[in-house]
């Protein structure tokens, strides 16, 4: 099962990567509307700004990639996680900017990318140190 969820996060990874035009433009307007209410309200551009949603968005994105690689790899090998991410996400914006003249590669999409990774890798690392101190801890017994 897990294999097959992997599978399916990878395509539509490479489908998202890989749409001929920015693939927020469906929701590029009701996302200004958003922001503009957030404004409205009281949110300082500075605070919450359309590039800063789109960081956060591709951040969140690779948080996936990050536990995938990092659950595959030997566990001393996590980082290669973070590495894999940002090789993977620089041959991307590469392509993009070859092939996919809609599409703007950029620096900042390399970084969130790979700190995304990072952090899904940095994520299982948390998960497997509360499980083996879980099993490491004594019951206690009523």
């Amino acid at each position: 099962m897990s294999t097959v969820l992997a599978v399916v996060y990878f395509l539509a990874l490479a489908g998202i990567l890989f749409w001929p035009s920015p693939v927020d433009r469906p929701i590029d307007s009701a996302l200004m509307q958003v922001i503009q209410w957030l404004r409205d309200h009281g949110v300082p551009r500075r605070v919450v700004n359309y590039r800063k949603i789109e960081f956060v968005a591709n951040i969140l994105l690779f948080v996936p990639f990050g536990v995938i690689l990092t659950l595959r790899l030997p566990r001393c090998w996590w980082l290669l996680a973070a590495v894999i991410a940002a090789t993977v996400s620089s041959a991307v914006e590469l392509a993009q900017g070859l092939f996919l003249p809609q599409r703007v590669p950029t620096w900042s999409d390399i970084v969130a990318n790979t700190s995304g990774a990072f952090l899904g890798a940095l994520l299982v690392l948390f998960v497997w140190r509360l499980l083996r101190h879980r099993t490491l801890r004594p019951t206690d017994r009523a």
